[in-house]
C-alpha cells in the first residue's frame, strides 16, 4: 500500500514510517520546511509540501494514497476532520492516533483497581474530551461505511525519547533530585517504541473497520520510575514531592497527568492483531538502555545483569 503518515519525522510517526517501510509499503510523510523534506528523501520516505492548518494540502496528499496514518497530534480537530473527509466513500484506510491518556483520573499519586478496555463506556475528565470526540468521530466515520481505526497508545518508550519521561529527567537533571507526587502509586501502562510500530502495521493490513486498541505491554507506577531515574544520574533514591512542588517541576499540565493512572487491557490487540511485544521493560530501558546511553553521565559503565532499581 501507499501511505500517507502525518509527523513522519516524529518520536511516533519515524518509527512507523520506518516500520511501513520494511514490510514493503511506500511511505509519504507529510512536511512543513526543507529541513523536514530532505530527512524524509534520506530516510526513504517521499516527502509532500503540507500541514495539519492547510487543509487543502492535506486532502491532496490523502487523494494520491490508498491509506492514511495520523501521528502528527492527537488534538487537531481540523486537520482529523480534513482527513475523514478526504477518504470517505473510497474505501481508503485511516488510522487515528489517540492515547491512554483519555483515561487520566487526577489520582494524585494514588493507585486505582481500574483497568479500561477499549468498550467500557468511559467518560473522559473535560480537558480530554475534545480528543476522546476526535475519537469518536473516526468511529463514526466506520459506522458510515468507511474503513477507520483508533489507536490509543500508552506510555512510549525506547531510543531516550517518550512524551512523559522527558519531562522527569529534566526536572530530576535540572533540580539533582528525582521526584513523584505524593504516595507515587499511581500507574500507566507503557509501550516500547518498536513494538508500538508493530501494532501500526498489524491495524493497517489486519484491523476490522472501526476498531480501537489499547496498546500496552506492561505498567508501572510513578514512584519505580522515579526511582529509577534517580538510580540514572546517581542521586539516590526518590523524594515524594507535594502538589506545588511537582507542579513547579515539571509544569502544571504535565503534573496532572504524571500523577494519574491510566491502567488498560491490550488483548484485543493481541487476539485480533496478533500483536506480541517483545521490547525490554520500561525500567531496564531506562535505567541500563537507551537513556543511559543518552541522558546518563558519560562516565558510568553499566555491569550486565546489573538490578535496576
Amino acid at each position: 500500500m501507499k501511505v500517507l503518515v502525518t509527523g513522519a519525522t516524529g518520536y511516533i510517526g519515524r518509527a512507523v514510517a520506518q516500520r511501513l517501510l520494511t514490510a514493503g509499503h511506500d511511505v509519504i510523510g507529510l512536511i512543513r520546511n526543507d529541513l523536514g523534506m530532505r530527512t524524509l528523501t534520506a530516510a526513504g520516505i517521499e516527502p509532500v509540501r503540507g500541514a495539519l492548518d492547510d487543509t487543502d494540502s492535506l486532502r491532496a496528499a490523502a487523494h494520491r494514497v490508498d491509506a492514511v496514518i495520523e501521528t502528527a497530534s492527537a488534538d487537531h480537530a481540523a486537520s482529523t476532520t480534513a482527513l475523514l473527509e478526504a477518504i470517505a466513500g473510497t474505501g481508503k484506510r485511516f488510522i487515528r492516533t489517540s492515547g491512554t491518556g483519555i483515561y487520566t483520573d487526577l489520582a494524585g499519586g494514588e493507585p486505582t483497581d481500574t483497568v479500561h478496555t477499549e468498550d467500557d463506556g468511559y467518560i473522559p475528565i473535560p480537558p480530554l474530551e475534545p480528543r476522546y470526540s476526535l475519537d469518536v468521530l473516526v468511529q463514526q466515520a466506520a459506522r458510515s461505511g468507511d474503513h477507520t481505526v483508533v489507536m490509543r497508545p500508552s506510555m512510549i518508550y525506547g531510543y531516550g525519547g517518550s512524551e512523559q519521561l522527558p519531562m522527569m529527567l529534566r526536572a530530576a537533571l535540572r533540580d539533582g533530585v528525582s521526584r513523584y507526587l505524593g504516595r507515587g502509586l499511581n500507574r500507566y501502562g507503557n509501550v516500547y517504541l518498536d513494538d508500538l510500530a508493530d501494532a501500526y502495521l498489524l491495524a493497517l493490513e489486519h484491523a476490522p473497520a472501526g476498531s480501537v486498541y489499547n496498546l500496552a505491554a506492561d505498567e508501572c507506577d510513578f514512584r519505580r520510575i522515579a526511582d529509577g531515574i534517580a538510580a540514572l544520574f546517581g542521586f539516590g533514591e526518590a523524594v515524594s514531592a507535594g502538589g506545588e512542588e511537582f507542579a513547579q517541576a515539571v509544569g502544571p499540565l504535565p503534573a496532572l497527568g504524571l500523577s494519574s493512572n491510566t491502567r488498560v487491557d491490550s488483548a484485543k490487540a493481541r487476539t485480533e492483531l496478533g500483536w506480541a511485544p517483545q521490547g525490554p521493560s520500561l525500567l531496564d530501558e531506562l535505567v541500563h538502555g537507551s537513556y543511559r546511553r543518552i541522558w546518563g553521565p558519560k562516565d558510568i559503565t553499566v555491569t550486565p545483569g546489573q538490578p535496576t532499581a
